[in-house]
């Protein structure tokens, strides 16, 4: 058998596994609630440290064993569900509860204000590639009045065109990963936090 022959094989038995085991709407049924949010529960066992073991007490940085089971959990659920996070096992203090909480917003507002700045940052950088581009084959089309060194015309062509089609990339493409990363932050940034499904504070 081709080896082109064998991938395809293979690629359909995935694509009929994933299909029968890993759509996104038999995890999105079995966390649905009733009010229409996405439920994701975090199970805490006793001796599980929740806070970092390294930071300093006061820091209330999360264990970020925790983190990343919540974004690998998260990562099947549409942007346009509401999500809530639901602690359970472990038995929580009120004041631990509202540090959790805390913690959990804090870090997803930053997360928020990252993808913004790296939103502006990405506009600004097309901008100014479009205008280099610009005048790059405006420079082009002037200099195939005068110039005669085809290497040096066909450098600056290049460029020119190398420059806008950059720009459109950081419009079209980057820009459109960019405001989906930012929307994938803002339903972490409202996530509701409650703590064996009662909700706190």
């Amino acid at each position: 058998m081709k080896k082109r022959e064998i991938y395809k094989q293979r690629m359909e038995i995935l694509k009929q596994d994933i299909k029968n085991k890993y759509t996104n709407n038999k995890f999105l049924k079995k966390r649905l609630k009733e009010d229409g949010t996405i439920k994701i529960d975090v199970v805490l066992p006793d001796d599980f440290p929740i806070f970092d073991p390294l930071a300093p007490a006061d820091y209330e940085i999360i264990n970020e064993d925790i983190y990343n089971y919540i974004d690998k959990q998260i990562y099947f659920v549409p942007s346009e569900y509401d999500i809530t996070i639901n602690f359970i096992g472990k038995d929580l203090s009120n004041d631990e509860q509202q540090l959790i909480k805390k913690a959990l917003q804090d870090h997803y507002n930053l997360q928020v204000y990252d993808k913004l700045d790296d939103i502006r940052r990405n506009r600004i950088l097309g901008i100014f590639l479009l205008i280099f581009g610009s005048l790059a084959l405006a420079l082009y089309f002037f200099m195939t009045l005068s110039n005669n060194n085809l290497i040096i015309l066909e450098i600056v062509s290049i460029v020119g065109t190398f420059s806008i089609w950059e720009a459109v990339n950081c419009w079209l493409i980057q820009g459109f990963e960019r405001r989906q990363d930012l929307h994938n932050s803002l339903q972490m940034a409202l996530v509701k936090v409650t703590f064996n499904d009662k909700e706190k504070g």
